[in-house]
């Protein structure tokens, strides 16, 4: 199930359907977070958690001097609340902890396809104090991606909490026809 979803995230970019990409992407920390701590009750614990382990510690600034804002579990966590439940890819900086990802100004970037699939993020502080954070929804979305496949792929005896069944009409129609 885990990579037809993803695969699913990969169609919706392919299409250039942004927000129904980033809408199922930013879901793969809660389904790998569930999978890496199941006892843990608190699906925000376990969703930030997960993505700081195997994505947001990447993401940080290596320079010490000035720590600039970045995908933190936090901002990624604020965006899929948004996102998910209110339609709007907002960041709600009451609910963010750190203090260097406190993003006053946050813009979602669309960009069609590239032949190397290298996309960037920037992020800014204005004056000292306006923290500012470019994401582009493609590179965010092949990220989450990437990162949900591999995990999924060395811990598959974890996602046992898949029970669903899905079947393909279209392709048992088509044994039938054959």
């Amino acid at each position: 199930m885990m990579l037809q979803l993803i695969d699913d995230v990969n169609n919706a970019l392919e299409a250039d359907c942004y927000y129904s990409a980033l809408a199922l992407a930013l879901t793969f920390p809660d389904i790998c977070g569930k999978a890496e701590y199941p006892k843990e009750k608190n699906t925000a614990k376990r969703y930030k958690d997960w993505y700081n382990e195997h994505i947001g510690k990447y993401e940080q600034c290596p320079c010490r001097s000035m720590p600039m804002p970045y995908l933190s579990g936090e901002v990624v966590y604020s965006l899929r609340n948004s996102l998910l439940h209110q339609g709007t890819p907002n960041i709600d900086v009451d609910r963010i902890k750190n203090c260097n990802n406190k993003i006053d100004h946050f813009v979602l970037v669309l960009e069609s396809k590239k032949p190397f699939d290298i996309y960037s993020d920037a992020s800014c502080i204005y004056n000292r104090s306006v923290k500012t954070y470019r994401v582009n929804v493609r590179r965010l979305c092949l990220i989450l991606c990437s990162s949900a496949r591999g995990y999924y792929k060395a811990n598959q005896d974890k996602f046992d909490f898949f029970r669903c069944s899905i079947i393909d009409w279209d392709s048992e129609v088509d044994k039938i026809h054959i």
